[in-house]
């Protein structure tokens, strides 16, 4: 099995220009899956964020905060963005099951004009994708 094809895509934010203002993203549901990354993908950064973190709730949305996903600081893997990390992406890695909850969102607030991309990639399904839109995409192609 091609462990790619065992996966949904979820747009948590599609690309936007914030400047100096907060996202207002989409609600990921990870029912039916193991793992969920988050990956973050920056492109001009004109300030630092002030505010970048991962919430998660039992219903569609009303979110706390996940303390080891909320980023500090401008070093180090949990840092919020700065200027130099323009063109770089984050990732952020979730077990799902346990205490975890079921719907997820990344909160973000940009010091600057900067522009974000959040996508949701969820992983380990309990049954695999048979179609573009259970795997959440457009269009799905193996070669």
């Amino acid at each position: 099995m091609i462990h790619g094809q065992n996966a949904k895509y979820v747009v948590g934010l599609a690309p936007i220009s914030l400047n100096s203002g907060a996202a207002t993203p989409l609600t990921c549901d990870t029912l039916g899956h193991n793992y969920a990354f988050c990956v973050i993908t920056l492109g001009v950064v004109g300030g630092a964020a002030t505010v970048m973190k991962v919430q998660e709730s039992e219903s569609d949305f009303s979110g706390a905060d996940i303390t080891a996903l909320t980023a500090v600081g401008t070093t180090g893997s949990l840092r919020l963005p700065q200027t130099t990390d323009a063109g770089k992406t984050f990732v952020y890695g979730i077990q799902l099951g346990g205490s975890r909850k079921r719907y997820y969102q990344l909160a973000i607030t940009s010091g600057a004009t900067t522009l974000w991309s959040v996508q949701w990639i969820l992983t380990r399904a309990n049954q695999t994708p048979n179609s573009v839109t259970e795997a959440g995409v457009a269009g799905y192609v193996f070669i």
